[in-house]
Parts: C-alpha cells; sequence; structure tokens
C-alpha cells in the first residue's frame, strides 16, 4: 500500500518503510525520506481498533457457538466491524508526529 508523507510530499511504499515503533496501542512508522515520525490520524486508529475487536468478539462468538440463537446478527455485526477497520485504513490520512 503506497501513501504520501505528509512533511515531504514523498510517495512511500508500505515496504520501503525500515523503521517502526509502538506508543500504546497506536503505530508509527518514520518516513525514508525525511526521517520524520509519522502515524494515523488518532480518531481513525480508534476505530480501526474498535472495528477489529467487534471483528474478533463475534467471530469467536460465532466458531464457538455460544449464542446459537443469535448466530446471525453476530456474523452482521462482524461484518460491519471489518467494514470500520477497512474504511479507517483506506481513508485516514497519516500526519505527522
Amino acid at each position: 500500500m503506497k501513501f504520501d508523507c505528509p512533511s515531504c510530499q514523498a510517495t512511500i511504499n508500505n515496504m520501503d518503510v525500515k523503521d517502526r515503533r509502538r506508543q500504546g496501542l497506536f503505530q508509527q512508522i518514520q518516513c525514508p525520506h525525511c526521517e520524520s515520525w509519522l502515524r494515523m490520524n488518532p480518531t481513525m486508529d480508534a476505530i480501526k481498533m474498535i472495528g477489529l475487536v467487534v471483528l474478533l468478539v463475534t467471530s469467536l462468538l460465532n466458531i464457538l457457538r455460544v449464542f446459537p440463537a443469535i448466530e446471525l446478527e453476530l456474523s452482521i455485526a462482524g461484518f460491519v466491524g471489518v467494514s470500520l477497520a477497512l474504511i479507517s485504513v483506506l481513508i485516514g490520512k497519516r500526519e505527522v508526529i
């Protein structure tokens, strides 16, 4: 996946990023061109994490058949969760720290 660095406006391939670090739940990457640290917008990153957690919980509940009466509803909730995560990754912009 490619994105533009907000600092130097260079197009960066995700595979070209060499330095990554975590602060809490959020990941930061370093631009290989200007060496500034970048992160996804915190709101979009939180939406991504919520979507992935919803997907994980609903999938586990369906696999373990904890609530067999609401399997369809759990499947729809999992689909909504993965949709939120995907949309936040595709729409979310990186910002300089």
